[in-house]
């Protein structure tokens, strides 16, 4: 059986919002931290790993992961397909989940779909399909042995190792892809719950918070329920994300 790690991509040198994966999303649970509750216990992940960077800033973050009980892994601030191969190597991978540090809200279901299409169809890159997720909902699933192959190249620019699956998603008919597809009611790519901003923050903890006033899991269908409701129109022209 082929082992399936998922890796949380995270650092605080955000450009627009340093800091923002250690902010709270609610009480005194960061957003990082919330993520890794969320995702610690998905079906089909046999382990979650933070991978961060060797800078002095990040050492909270793996101090976070510790507290969590979380293996953390550390490498190059710049080469993220580089911390991804070290994620794998530590962790002894075969399947890498790629999840980004700044989308609280990933759902453990999505995921666990995702996983287990890619492992019945012998796929090598796996992704929802084109417009049929809000941003930050979306999960990527890879062959360890594809992002070593794409680590080794020389050709690999500088731009391939900062998004690790960009060559991928680029050259799909070079890769075995597969695009899964979701029900029609969470087809809304125009909501982003991915945060880079002050208000996208403020955006997020607002979506928890009407969440659970409702008594409404934190899942994708009541997400795209509760988006329905508050915000009928795309968010980019009330304002609602970048």
């Amino acid at each position: 059986m082929k082992r399936t790690v998922a890796v949380i991509q995270a650092r605080m040198g955000s450009r627009r919002l340093p800091g923002k994966i250690l902010e709270p999303l609610h009480d005194d649970v960061s957003l990082l931290a919330y993520q890794c509750r969320r995702l610690r216990h998905t079906e089909g992940i046999d382990e979650l790993v933070i991978a961060t960077t060797t800078a002095h800033r990040d050492d909270v973050i793996a101090e976070l992961a510790s507290a969590e009980g979380i293996r953390v892994c550390r490498g190059s601030e710049h080469d993220v397909l580089g911390r991804f191969v070290l994620a794998a190597d530590m962790s002894l991978a075969d399947t890498l989940v790629r999840i980004t540090s700044d989308s609280p809200f990933r759902d453990p279901g999505v995921i666990a779909r995702c996983v287990a299409e890619h492992r019945a169809h012998g796929a090598e890159y796996t992704r929802p399909q084109a417009g049929h997720l809000p941003k930050g909902l979306r999960a990527e699933i890879v062959e360890t042995r594809v992002l070593r192959q794409i680590d080794s190249d020389h050709a690999t620019t500088d731009r391939e190792r900062e998004h690790v699956t960009i060559r991928i998603r680029e050259n799909p008919n070079a890769y075995r892809c597969l695009a899964v597809g979701f029900a029609d009611n969470l087809h809304h790519p125009e909501y982003d719950l991915s945060v880079d901003t002050a208000d996208e923050l403020d955006f997020v903890r607002m979506i928890h918070s009407s969440l659970q006033a409702r008594a409404w899991p934190v899942d994708i269908d009541h997400i795209c329920a509760l988006l329905a409701e508050i915000s009928p129109a795309r968010p980019q022209q009330q304002g609602l994300a970048s």
